[in-house]
C-alpha cells in the first residue's frame, strides 16, 4: 500500500463551458501521507471545497491525476463514485447533517447498514463508536437534545463508522465555541495519530491551526503554501 493516502497532481476543475466557464482549480498539487492531519485553509471561493469534494468522490476533476491509497480515481465514472466513497471516505460536515428523528445510535447505525452491517451488528458498533467519542450516555438521544459539540461528535462517530481510511471535514468547528471547537479538533487528531486515519479539515478557524501537522493554503484555485 502506498504511504501516500492522497496524491493529487495538476488537478483542474472548471464549472460550465465557453464564455461562462469558471475555473475553480487551476492545477493543484496536494499530497497527504497516511495518518497525517492536514488543514486546508483559504478565503471563500478559493477552491478548497471543490478540492475536498474531488477527494471525497463527490465531484470528478476536469483533468489531472487523483489517487486514494494507490487507486487511481481520475477516470472514475459517476456510477463508480458511491463505491469509492464507501471504500475510502468518511465525511464530517459543518452542520453535522444528522437525521432529527433518529437517535445518535440510529444515525450511525444507518450508515453502517449501508456499508454492509446487519441491523444488530450496526447497533452494537454504533454504541461502541459513541463510547469512543465520549457519548456513552447519549446512545438513545436525538440530535435536538444534544449540544452543538455533542452533535458534531456524533457526526465524527458516523464518519468513522466502518473504519474508512480517509476522513474529510468541511468547517467542522464553524458553529462551535472555542472550547467545543478545540475538543472536536483534538478528537479528529486522535483518529489520525492513534488509529491511523488520514484527516483533511477545511477550515477558516485560526483558533485550531496549531493542532494540525500541516496547514495548506489555497487561493484562486492554486496551492499557495504549506506550513508545518
Amino acid at each position: 500500500m502506498s504511504s501516500l493516502a492522497i496524491d493529487v497532481r495538476d488537478v483542474k476543475k472548471t464549472y460550465g463551458s465557453g464564455a461562462t466557464a469558471v475555473p475553480a482549480l487551476r492545477g493543484v498539487d496536494f499530497r497527504v501521507s497516511t495518518g497525517e492531519f492536514v488543514m486546508l485553509s483559504g478565503p471563500s471561493g478559493s477552491g478548497k471545497t471543490t478540492l475536498l469534494s474531488i477527494l471525497g468522490c463527490v465531484l470528478t476533476a476536469s483533468s489531472g491525476h487523483v489517487s486514494l491509497l494507490g487507486e487511481d480515481i481520475s477516470r472514475a465514472k459517476e456510477k463508480d463514485l458511491p463505491r469509492l466513497r464507501r471504500s475510502y471516505i468518511g465525511f464530517v460536515f459543518q452542520t453535522h447533517n444528522l437525521i432529527a428523528s433518529l437517535t445518535a445510535q440510529e444515525n450511525i447505525g444507518l450508515l453502517l447498514t449501508m456499508r454492509g452491517f446487519s441491523h444488530r451488528s450496526a447497533a452494537t458498533e454504533a454504541t461502541r463508536l459513541l463510547h469512543e467519542v465520549g457519548l456513552s450516555d447519549k446512545v438513545e438521544t436525538k440530535p435536538g437534545d444534544l449540544s452543538g459539540g455533542q452533535r458534531q461528535r456524533v457526526a465524527i462517530a458516523r464518519a468513522i463508522a466502518g473504519s474508512p481510511p480517509i476522513i474529510l471535514a468541511d468547517e467542522p468547528t464553524a458553529a462551535l465555541d472555542a472550547e467545543n471547537g478545540a475538543k472536536v479538533t483534538e478528537l479528529l487528531r486522535t483518529l489520525a495519530k492513534e488509529q491511523g486515519h488520514t484527516v483533511v479539515v477545511v477550515t477558516h478557524d485560526n483558533r485550531i491551526f496549531h493542532i494540525a501537522d500541516r496547514i495548506v493554503h489555497i487561493e484562486d484555485g492554486l496551492i499557495q503554501e504549506n506550513q508545518s
